[in-house]
């Protein structure tokens, strides 16, 4: 029998010991988080141009920009306009535009077809299957979703449940025609999923309306100087009629309701049209921006549950067709990028760090065309067509362009909260993390931070505004891709969103920006800005600058944080600590820290710096960044009165073996108490610095869950000096994995939350004010037990009870008889007691038939009862057990399989100074509550 004794005590326990770590890697943003489910929403694809690697160096890691990738258009073709383009090394160029985009940073799809011949039988008709009678070639527009490409390509992924009810978003402009827009979702074979919303442009006034708009400036309601549109213009009047309202004005609203109707045009081999069986009415509404756009929103509701496809038929109109000349001819009026116009004189500069320029200064004229298929294809035929002129010719009777095109449960995460206006999050995801109660979280990255190679890094300041002002970006993670390419950040969640979504989790934020080195990982493009330079006081100090008034400025006195109250946010964010790079290391690094910790301290001193100490665990390449710290930490030249108490925090890494992370349980023993803090900001058993193959059947297993939970016992029995941790990474979509192993898993329909995030959920959400003393009876059966304990009493806590929060792991093949004695809380019950000890025994567990995932619920007896105090012990006991390789696992379609079932008991202790005898499983963890 080993004796677990809890006694007083030691520390305060940190408060933000459990968070987590978001970085947009295995389609966690777009295709995860991000609730809409249009992949390349606004036809600003940018991508990692993966033909023209090399061994070493820029030429290895190129942009490529494609905006039409992800599209299909069928009997009709498109063309892309825009009036700025990412060059080769992601470097902005400037584009001819025959029309002004909704925003200078944003470009559109040009779309044009053929509608057949106008006919009475069609004028007269309200359904679009008399207009499919007059058509032997329906023309429609399509897109998949993210549905992680690979052998997985050809399948839809926008994730329809019958009765949920999607929103439809869209930035329409007529050029020529007239014509109506039926949007839904149809299943892969052509069934629809949901309802049809129409959008009627087929009236000749309102097409003028819109046709022959002035040019002007990009988008209403976009803010100047890279605030990037804080805020859409104010709605004007609504009107509600059966049919399109004729002759609106600019800011009008028109509400057209229509009947779910036949949808025109569908894709199915008969090329018959399906109809959709619902009476339900679609609101429709069209609201009037400026040079010629028209926001189409609606709202459709699922008629079946299945995976689909965003189908957008191209119908003809209520009248014959009637060209309209393409007025808006002016180019965009070019705002300048990223300085708040409070301030116009000291905002950032918009080109990106370090990039080449561009040869010309009006760039590139060819537009990528994708050109009409008689059947659908994964990727959308393109090729070069001549600069376009101002006033082009349809290549048949309509002609329009198309834009922010978004597709998404109505049931997003903060739905109906004015803060929620722009990047929208899926619910079930969010709720995932919330259940883990982080107490902060850190964003956005992870090797994304640096970038693979100059002009890859993240830029803040492109991620903030409305939708259409933020500039898209490839993602370092795209070589893990089947294609080697396909992964671009469209920032439809930005920092403004993580912002907010810490804000909901009530956790605080951990941004972590660029430190003017690229990615220093083998393999990658690891270039060093120049300190002393221009461009890194600009582009490098003064992002961190901007950043921290962005989120805690006076809006009336600081233009960066008059963004943030525009964007829906005028109370601060409360950001109290800041992250100078990722897995950066070397004396350039450490200059680099120092230079930017230094010029924020000068204005900001209570801001908390966390500073990497490169990719690996090991004291010797973690030595240089250790001994500036625990300098700066003794000198008191780093942050004065920070939230977590220290001058300095020092972000450790590691992916290990679970044999490793085991045997870490007691490595923060002996690290200093001297004002340098640890944070180990990624970590995960995948055993990949052991050289294991990363492997699905490998990934996520019980026996990698448990050497974390053990490795956890010794990050709380420290948490005087280990003030954070987090895992990596925290999310991934099916298929869309670049790393085998992760928190918590998805695909288009349902969440998997692992049997890794099972045993961190078991310890972040059970956490006390104080950790308290524990003492193991050192055996040798006790020789794979780790045990850590929390809690407080009910003076510290503010509640009308104490508790312990007991963590015991077991990660031996064998069970392990213990006596569990709370020595303090317990005692403190004690008064008037005989101090004879009272023995309550869990029993034996009957481990025959224990299953790969779950084990037997263990009884529960007295063996002795000698106490005389009326005074009672709660005590709540959850046992996590399963086989060393159980895992949970979850297919692109389906819900999981698999998952651990917890057992779980209620027992009473009669006396203050009762012992508990327990039988902990074998490769088990255990959480003991206990409460008086």
């Amino acid at each position: 029998m080993v004796r677990i004794t809890v006694s007083s005590p030691t520390h305060r326990t940190s408060e933000r010991l459990y968070g987590v770590f978001f970085e947009d890697i295995n389609h966690s943003a777009d295709g995860g988080l991000n609730a809409n489910m249009v992949n390349n929403y606004s036809f600003d694809g940018v991508y990692l141009n993966h033909h023209t690697w090399r061994l070493s160096g820029a030429d290895r890691w190129r942009t490529e920009a494609d905006p039409l990738r992800f599209w299909r258009f069928t009997n009709c073709t498109a063309e892309s306009y825009g009036s700025e383009i990412r060059g080769d090394h992601g470097q902005i160029l400037t584009t001819h535009c025959p029309a002004p985009p909704v925003h200078a940073h944003s470009r559109y799809a040009r779309i044009s077809a053929t509608l057949p011949a106008y006919s009475n039988a069609t004028a007269q008709s309200s359904t679009a299957q008399s207009a499919t009678q007059h058509s032997s070639s329906p023309m429609f527009i399509e897109n998949l979703g993210y549905n992680g490409g690979g052998k997985n390509g050809s399948e839809p992924a926008f994730s329809i449940v019958a009765g949920h009810i999607y929103d439809v978003d869209f930035q329409l402009r007529p050029v020529v025609g007239t014509f109506v827009l039926a949007v839904r979702v149809i299943g892969k074979n052509g069934e629809p999923l949901t309802e049809t919303a129409r959008f009627d442009c087929s009236t000749k006034d309102d097409c003028a309306a819109a046709g022959t708009a002035a040019a002007g400036t990009a988008a209403a309601g976009t803010a100047a100087a890279g605030t990037a549109a804080a805020g859409t213009a104010a709605a004007g009047t609504v009107t509600t009629s059966t049919v399109a309202a004729s002759t609106a004005a600019a800011g009008t609203v028109t509400t057209s309701t229509v009947a779910a109707s036949t949808a025109a045009a569908s894709n199915i081999a008969t090329d018959t049209a399906a109809t959709d069986n619902t009476a339900a009415n679609v609101n429709v509404h069209i609201e009037h921006d400026t040079n010629g756009w028209l926001h189409c929103t609606a709202q459709v509701r699922g008629i079946r549950t299945d995976y689909g496809k965003l189908h957008i038929a191209i119908e003809p109109g209520a009248e014959p067709a009637v060209e309209l000349t393409d007025k808006p001819t002016a180019e965009p009026t070019e705002e300048p990028t990223e300085k708040p116009t409070a301030e116009p004189n000291t905002g950032p500069t918009a080109e990106p760090t370090e990039k080449p320029t561009a040869e010309s200064t009006t760039g590139p004229t060819a537009k990528p065309t994708a050109h009409p298929t008689s059947e659908p294809t994964t990727e959308p035929t393109t090729q070069p067509a001549a600069a376009a002129n101002p006033h082009i010719t349809a290549h048949g009777n309509v002609l329009f362009d198309l834009d922010l095109v978004q597709f998404m449960d109505a049931d997003y995460w903060g739905a109906g909260d004015p803060k929620w206006r722009y990047g929208k999050l899926r619910r079930d995801l969010v709720e995932t993390i919330k259940a883990l109660h982080p107490t902060f979280m850190r964003f956005p990255g992870g090797c994304i931070v640096e970038g693979v190679t100059p002009g890859n890094e993240y830029r803040w300041k492109d991620t903030i505004g409305a939708l259409a002002a933020r500039r898209p970006q490839y993602s370092i993670w795209s070589f893990k891709m089947p294609d080697g390419s396909s992964y671009c950040q469209s920032y439809q969640i930005g920092f403004y969103e993580y912002f907010c979504l810490c804000e909901d989790l009530g956790a605080k934020p951990l941004p972590t920006l660029f430190a003017g080195i690229a990615c220093q990982s083998p393999g990658r493009d690891p270039r060093h800005m120049d300190i002393d330079s221009e461009a890194f006081r600009r582009n490098v100090i003064q992002d961190y600058l901007d950043l921290i008034e962005f989120a805690n400025g006076n809006p009336n006195t600081s233009p960066w944080a008059a963004v943030r109250r525009d964007m829906g946010h005028p109370e601060p964010f409360g950001l109290d600590m800041i992250g100078v790079g990722n897995e950066n290391f070397g004396a350039d690094y450490v200059a680099k820290f120092t230079r930017i910790s230094d010029a924020i301290h000068a204005i900001y001193p209570h801001m908390l710096c966390i500073m990497s100490a490169g990719l690996f665990p090991f004291q010797l390449p973690m030595k240089r960044t250790w001994d500036y710290a625990r300098t700066v930490a003794t000198a008191g030249t780093g942050a004065l009165d920070s939230a977590t108490g220290d001058a300095i925090i020092v972000d450790e890494h590691s992916y290990h073996s679970p044999e490793w992370f085991e045997s870490q349980a007691h490595r923060f023993d002996n690290y200093p108490r001297c004002g340098a803090g640890v944070y180990f900001g990624e970590y995960s058993a995948n055993g990949y610095f052991a050289g294991q193959p990363q492997t699905e059947q490998g990934a996520n297993t019980w026996k990698s869950a448990l050497g974390e939970a053990a490795f956890l016992t010794g990050c709380e029995r420290n948490s005087d000096v280990v003030k954070m941790t987090s895992y990596a990474p925290l999310l991934a979509h099916i298929p869309a994995k670049g790393w085998a192993q992760n928190l918590i898993e998805f695909n288009p329909a349902h969440v998997n939350p692992t049997l890794n995030y099972e045993a961190e959920r078991l310890f972040s959400a059970h956490v006390g004010p104080f950790t308290y003393q524990v003492d193991v009876e050192r055996t040798a059966t006790a020789r794979h037990l780790y045990v850590s304990a929390t809690g407080g009493d009910c003076s510290s806590i503010g509640n009308s009870s104490s508790c312990r929060y007991i963590k015991i792991v077991n990660t031996s093949a064998k069970a392990v008889d213990v006596t569990l004695e709370i020595e303090r809380g317990l005692a403190a019950l004690g008064r008037g007691t005989s101090g004879n000890n009272t023995v309550i025994s869990t029993g034996d567990a009957d481990n025959a038939g224990r299953s790969a995932i779950s084990s037997k619920a263990v009884s529960s007896k007295a063996v002795s009862h000698s106490a005389v105090s009326s005074s009672t012990v709660r005590l709540e006991i959850e046992t996590l057990s399963a086989a060393p390789t159980a895992k949970t696992t979850i297919g692109y379609r389906g819900k999981a399989e698999g998952a651990i079932i917890p057992e779980h008991r209620a027992l009473q202790l009669p006396a203050a100074n009762s012992l508990l005898a327990m039988k902990i499983q074998p490769y088990s963890l255990t959480l003991v509550t206990a409460r008086w």
